[in-house]
């Protein structure tokens, strides 16, 4: 059987049995991919000196509910690839490309990745949010309950601490042979002798580099390579939960829009935000 990637045949057999519901990637057959990240914090309430679970599942929660949802799953965490049977959402289809790169990190910083296209991968996490929606803005969220297979890491640690989660996706030049990489990365930003935002940059430039390492590992080129970072303060005595999440799933009927392989993201909302779930809510 020859393998080619296609977006066409992907995108119209990757589809949820639910009018406007997700559901996730049951292992067989194609599916989609999309950036979620978070970070979550909770005062320590339930916690004892013999453990400090409760408040970490609840931060852990929290972390998955913060800004695009993705709450009320059964998360599995996976390796982390994209292959000639995915579609990553948001770059694929429903393009978007509002962001340009952030203002901490400086073009002369990018110099080494010469030849590659640096992108900002908070476009992605905003196509992320207009499918799935936020807490209680429900759009096609992933069915309640649902078993979710995701690239994907997340830390723990009480405060004080300023947390931070990463993420790098490298695009391959032969998306037929080689699959996108989904790199994870979460931890502290520790600032000893340098500024927050130079400590930054250095994740940045790190986790950009750790792909390209990978692609040398694989023999693999890539063309393109997407970016992001969150960070949060968490105070003392709370816990907080710095999350990345790819997950892999089935798109929603009612989220299957007619050209959605050419749309951009702005198109596709105008087109699809009356079955947004919430609107349809009882």
């Amino acid at each position: 059987m020859k393998i080619a990637f296609s977006k066409n045949q992907i995108i119209n057999s990757a589809i949820s049995p639910f009018e406007q519901y997700c559901v996730g990637y049951p292992g067989k057959g194609n599916y989609l991919t999309s950036l979620v990240m978070g970070i979550g914090n909770f005062p320590q309430t339930f916690s004892h000196p013999g453990s400090k679970l409760l408040d970490s599942i609840v931060a852990y929660d929290r972390a998955e509910i913060s800004d695009t949802y993705i709450g009320q799953v059964n998360m599995s965490i996976v390796s982390s690839f994209c292959g000639p049977q995915g579609l990553i959402w948001g770059y694929d289809i429903a393009q978007e490309e509002g962001y340009p790169l952030p203002s901490f990190l400086f073009p002369d910083k990018i110099k080494e990745f010469e030849g590659i296209k640096i992108r900002n991968g908070k476009n992605l996490r905003k196509a992320s949010k207009a499918l799935f929606g936020g807490n209680g803005q429900f759009h096609f969220p992933l069915l309640p309950g649902t078993h979710v297979p995701c690239a994907g890491r997340f830390y723990y640690k009480t405060g004080p601490t300023y947390l931070y989660a990463a993420n790098a996706i490298g695009i391959p030049k032969n998306r037929n042979k080689s699959a996108c990489l989904l790199m994870e990365d979460v931890g502290e930003i520790i600032n000893k002798n340098e500024s927050i935002e130079s400590v930054k940059e250095k994740i940045i430039i790190n986790i950009i580099r750790s792909v390209l390492e990978i692609g040398k590992n694989q023999k693999i080129n890539y063309e393109e390579i997407f970016f992001d970072l969150i960070s949060k303060d968490i105070k003392s005595n709370t816990i907080g939960c710095a999350l990345v999440s790819m997950p892999y799933f089935l798109l929603a009927k009612k989220a299957l829009t007619k050209n959605l392989t050419t749309q951009t993201l702005t198109d596709w909302t105008k087109e699809a935000q009356n079955n947004f779930l919430i609107n349809h809510s009882s």
